[in-house]
């Protein structure tokens, strides 16, 4: 077979199996930020439209999450008229004044094209999981890329393991079915675009630098990653012209410098939000990514010599498949070797690929957070490098065997990361290797970020509230926004939004939370349901719950608990607002406050701290006034009475730093602090 039909085959088979596994992943909670200005984007350049004023309301209907296809409670052609992410509120007319805070929106766009086809047009595939087939599409491409590529320079063992290594890369699988916004286009684009430039250059072709510049484009539309790709063509070109004598290289110039200009004017077409003043609108995005990469918190746990941040390198290394560390040391080793010995300059681009991607979020004063999925571009070039180094070890063991048994070699060799994928399908993000004792001892390690799914497994608890809620049930999100669900996806008859929170009240609702490291300590709500109440449902890697669902009542505590008023608590009044001090420690659970209206200031903002000696304070994350400690209750404080509910820390001292300190809240008419016992 061709190189090209084997590629084509791999390609075809990781998207048939990611097409079907579908809908066991929810959405990115970044979705609410691209979608909808995909959508609207997309109605302008296919109608000319600013609003949606031609489209039907949108009905609201159940769409079953556990189907890939259009499966509702209300006839399949009413329910296709509109997806869910074609707001009113949110039309091109709005983004045109609201956009530029964020990533560009091509792949935005793009995913929503396939929202229109699939979904409104074909009747093929549900409202969500349409847009994601763009993503599923471009990964799938990736994986015949990387067979073709090394297939056709250095056989097609090093191109099967190459290919194997990037399908089975439990990030790359994992997110190529629900981030199709940012980091799997981007990852994508940044691979095709450096193969195109290769072609480009080999074969001095003004049709590959057209498609270079369409890449570019493409590329720059997603994300701004792609403006580090120089430090990685530039040294290999110049590797290139200098072994080459520096033949044709005007003409290289020239065509590079066309091809820059295309992508740019292709991109700046392509995000309307820059046409009044594309300058100083995309000056404004810059701002954007560099405060994202200079001014995110630094860990001092991962600060190393001169500052070096090695907080990449752990989850790089950490979070790769035992099989394809093994290969990628190999084909390190390979690469050096054939440039020195054989003058081979692609290997100059294969290594910058693997390195740039990771050193400049490794660099002092850069930073990045959520593991490593916003660099996910050194993948493809890992998988690459993985590749030549199986092909090495299996020229060496074919000197012994046949060529035909070192390929079912390679090919076995990768059963064990597919097992593992099998096993934790489908929180594949959530996967660390042996190296730091899987995802349990990345959480004993407290490694930041362990565990996170950035809303993907979402889904699995929706599925399971689904089949097991009471009729009439009430759900929440245990911290969060809604818009991390779609909410057409919980049965007509479930009431879901997080106004029903109703934390030591005890109301009976469900709540749904992602858990990992961080999440605990949030907020009330998320800290009452870790420390008193059993989960009714847990999704689990390595034993780690990554999911909970809850079910907040007298049935599921994890203990048995009461209240009790403590006596001969004191309060005075201070320049910050007012200070109760128990006489005592004690594990508190409320502060009741009754107090007079008139004749005072209104309560501007507050918060509350604890101490358990006077000395060392602890802040409470909520600023009041706010409604969302116990959105049942409502916003607090109101009409002369105030409610601040704790999760039983044990402390001696609660004090309500308030401003204005003499506002009416200070006015007390009675109060009274309760203790668990």
């Amino acid at each position: 077979m061709s190189n090209k039909f084997i590629a084509f085959l791999l390609s075809l088979s990781f998207f048939i199996i990611a097409l079907i596994t579908l809908p066991h992943y929810g959405i990115n909670w970044d979705t609410i930020n691209h979608l909808p200005r995909g959508q609207a984007y997309l109605h302008y350049f296919l109608t000319g439209k600013t609003d949606y004023s031609d489209l039907v309301l949108w009905t609201r209907y159940w769409q079953d999450p556990d189907a890939l296809g259009i499966k509702s409670d209300i006839p399949k052609e009413v329910a296709i008229k509109r997806s869910l992410y074609q707001s009113d509120g949110t039309t091109f007319a709005w983004f045109m004044n609201h956009d530029g805070l964020g990533h560009p929106p091509l792949s935005d766009i793009l995913s929503s094209l396939f929202n229109v086809v699939l979904f409104q047009k074909l009747q093929l595939i549900n409202d969500i999981d349409a847009y994601r087939v763009y993503g599923v599409l471009l990964a799938s491409c990736c994986v015949g890329l990387m067979f073709y590529w090394l297939a056709e320079k250095y056989g097609k063992i090093s191109g099967i393991a190459a290919s194997l290594a990037l399908a089975t890369y439990p990030l790359f699988w994992s997110e190529s079915h629900f981030n199709n916004e940012k980091d799997i286009p981007e990852t994508v684009y940044w691979s095709f675009l450096l193969f195109s430039v290769w072609k480009a250059v080999m074969k001095k072709s003004c049709k590959w630098f057209l498609v270079s510049g369409i890449l570019f484009a493409l590329a720059l539309g997603t994300k701004f990653n792609v403006l580090f790709i120089p430090l990685v063509i530039f040294p290999w070109l110049i590797v290139y012209l200098v072994q080459s004598k520096f033949q044709q290289w005007k003409k290289l110039l020239i065509l590079g410098i066309l091809a820059i200009l295309i992508g740019i004017s292709l991109f700046i077409f392509s995000w309307p939000y820059l046409w009044p003043d594309p300058l100083a609108k995309i000056l404004s995005v810059v701002s954007f990514y560099k405060n994202i990469g200079l001014t995110q918190s630094f860990n001092a746990r991962f600060t190393g010599i001169l500052g070096i941040n090695y907080y990449p390198l752990v989850w790089v290394v950490t979070t790769t498949p035992p099989i394809t560390l093994l290969f990628l040391s190999m084909g390190v080793f390979t690469a050096i070797k054939r440039f020195i010995c054989k003058k081979d300059d692609l290997m100059i681009l294969f290594l910058l690929w693997l390195i740039i991607p990771i050193g400049r979020v490794v660099w002092p004063g850069t930073t990045v957070y959520g593991g490593i999925r916003q660099i996910m571009e050194y993948i493809p070039a890992m998988a690459i490098l993985a590749g030549l180094g199986a092909g090495a070890l299996m020229d060496w063991i074919s000197k012994y065997t046949s060529r035909k048994l070192s390929l079912i070699l390679v090919v076995f060799s990768f059963i064990p990361i597919l097992l593992t994928l099998h096993k934790i399908h489908p929180n594949e993000n959530a996967y660390f290797n042996f190296l730091i004792g899987g995802l349990d001892s990345a959480k004993q390690y407290d490694l930041p970020s362990w565990g996170n799914t950035f809303g993907a497994a979402y889904r699995q608890g929706v599925s399971w509230i689904n089949k097991n809620a009471e009729p009439g049930s009430s759900v929440v999100l245990n911290d969060g926004l809604m818009p991390n669900i779609p909410s057409f996806w919980f049965r007509k008859d479930i009431n879901f939004t997080n106004s029903l929170r109703s934390g030591y009240l005890k109301k009976g609702e469900y709540a749904i939370g992602l858990v990992y490291e961080g999440t605990a300590r949030r907020s009330y709500y998320e800290t009452y349901l870790d420390q008193f109440i059993k989960p009714v449902y847990q999704a689990k890697v390595d034993g780690v719950s990554i999911l909970n669902v809850w079910k907040n009542d007298d049935q599921h505590l994890l203990k048995k608990w009461s209240e009790r008023s403590i006596a001969g608590v004191k309060f005075t009044r201070t320049k910050f607002g007012l200070l109760f001090d128990l006489n005592g420690t004690r594990k508190i659970s409320r502060l009741e406050i009754k107090y007079w209206e008139s004749n005072c200031s209104k309560l501007i903002s507050g918060y509350t701290r604890f101490s358990a000696d006077g000395q060392t304070w602890e802040d409470l994350p909520v600023v009041y006034p706010t409604g969302w400690k116990i959105p049942v209750i409502g916003e607090q404080p109101m009409n002369g009475f105030f409610i601040d509910p704790y999760t039983g820390q044990e402390v001696r001292f609660i004090e309500l730093v308030l401003t204005p300190p003499s506002n009416c809240l200070t006015q007390i008419k009675s109060y009274r602090i309760l203790e668990l016992y």
